[in-house]
């Protein structure tokens, strides 16, 4: 019944858009779903709910589109104490016989997508129920429009939250009237970050958390150019961020903005802890690792809330793992070739499916114990040739091309050292002691997850 409900299950390796929304399931609602193929090739989907009976049963009905006929029955009962979803399914592919030919493609997919819904919904209900805090339910989000944003936003509403996107400017959006799961504001803002004559200030006692994902892409050749970038979206925003929410009679409870690991540097020789103080010492010529030191920066940006009295979790992201983005998504189109990349330097991977990283925001947003430092990684870091023997194992991959680090990083810059060819050990000791489970912490199930390949035989979440 919730928004995003939806989104939140949509298989992330087979995204589909809802572009239109009229009603509920419970009133007759009808659905336009986009599903993109290639590029700019889409296929439209007209959806009608009925036959709603509370906390039992509902039907969707294809009205038009991919099939001759599709009804899906969405049955919920308790059976021996335990809840149970059953999705009842009858489809007809068109075209006749042409049509059956690819029968045993669309039903694979369609085990593939339930399996991952089912597995969502499972561990969404339960992680809402674990971490949950009376005082939350209005949150602002500013960079939500990125990788994990979009994936962030619909695993809060479906829990219940009230999320309120901040965009930069009405004109950067394609359509002010597109369907949304969140409510929006607009800053209005030029090439500044400044939000001096921003409506920023409307959030003053409206808003219990405000989550930071804004940030220009690292990614890319570091100019002169693209590191102001880098620092402006990054610091000066959260820098004039903090001034403007630590002068409000009521501000937020909460702030968590993101960072990233890179702010210890790259030796492979520590275990960093996010229990620890960080040695002001370590890396302070500034020229010798960009990463490090926008990462501090960013961080001392958020001093002026934490003086105000302003909870504040600094999120210290690793290799973030799914397939709608990142390292991941870049790696799906080499495999649709049979083909990984392998380097020649085995370097150290802190790595943390995106899943578990949008049930750790939850849970530092929950915990009022929880601020400062977060290692947002699995426990369970690897090397980078153990990673690529696993996504061979579930890819079959039959071609490897090895890349000379020295290459890369003559034809990437110094991007490439501190990014791609990284060596950073990492520990969540502040999650566990506080006791977050992870449930995505094996290599193997987080990327079966995310890529749609889980089998009876790997076990479940």
């Amino acid at each position: 019944m919730r928004e995003g409900a939806f989104e939140r299950l949509n298989p992330p390796w087979r995204p589909f858009h809802i572009i239109s929304k009229k009603g509920n399931i419970d009133n007759g609602g009808t659905v336009i779903i986009k599903l993109t193929l290639i590029r700019n090739i889409n296929i439209y989907w007209y959806v009608k709910h009925k036959d709603y009976v509370k906390d039992e049963t509902f039907t969707d009905i294809q009205t038009k589109g991919i099939f001759s006929h599709w009804e899906h029955q969405h049955n919920f009962f308790d059976y021996e104490k335990k809840s149970v979803l059953e999705d009842n399914i009858k489809y007809n592919l068109p075209l006749g016989p042409v049509g059956n030919i690819f029968s045993s493609v669309i039903k694979n997919n369609l085990n593939s997508m339930f399996q991952y819904r089912h597995r969502i919904t499972r561990m969404d209900l339960e992680t809402h129920q674990m971490y949950k805090n009376s005082q939350i339910k209005n949150i602002i989000i500013s960079g939500s429009r990125g990788f994990i944003g979009t994936a962030l936003i619909p695993f809060l509403t479906a829990g219940g939250y009230n999320i309120t996107r901040i965009l930069r400017d009405r004109s950067a959006v394609s359509s002010t009237s597109e369907y949304d799961i969140a409510k929006k504001m607009y800053l209005n803002l030029s090439d500044s970050p400044s939000l001096s004559d921003s409506p920023i200030s409307d959030i003053d006692g409206k808003f219990d958390v405000i989550i930071n994902l804004n940030g220009e892409n690292i990614f890319g050749i570091w100019s002169k150019s693209k590191k102001q970038k880098i620092f402006e979206s990054r610091v000066k925003f959260t820098q004039n961020l903090c001034k403007k929410v630590s002068g409000m009679d009521k501000p937020p409870k909460v702030l968590i903005p993101a960072s990233a690991i890179g702010i210890y540097g790259n030796d492979d020789n520590v275990i960093f802890s996010d229990t620890n103080e960080l040695n002001e010492n370590e890396n302070e010529n500034e020229n010798s690792d960009y990463l490090s030191y926008i990462c501090k920066e960013w961080e001392k940006a958020t001093e002026i809330a934490k003086n105000a009295g302003i909870r504040v979790v600094n999120l210290r992201t690793g290799i973030v793992l799914g397939s709608s983005g990142g390292i991941l998504k870049k790696l799906m189109i080499l495999n649709k070739l049979k083909t990984n990349v392998r380097l020649d330097s085995d370097n150290w991977l802190s790595w943390i499916s995106l899943d578990d990283l949008s049930r750790i925001i939850l849970f530092c947003m929950c915990n009022n114990d929880i601020h400062g430092a977060v290692n947002a990684v699995s426990p369970n870091l690897v090397k980078y040739s153990e990673f690529i023997k696993v996504l061979e194992k579930i890819w079959n991959t039959r071609l490897n091309i090895r890349l000379s680090s020295k290459i890369m990083e003559k034809v990437l810059g110094e991007m490439s050292k501190y990014t791609i060819l990284s060596n950073t050990k990492a520990t969540p000791k502040k999650l566990v002691l506080n006791g977050f489970n992870f449930m995505l912490d094996d290599l193997e199930m987080a990327l079966r997850h995310s890529l749609g390949k889980v089998t009876k035989a790997n076990g479940k979440i």
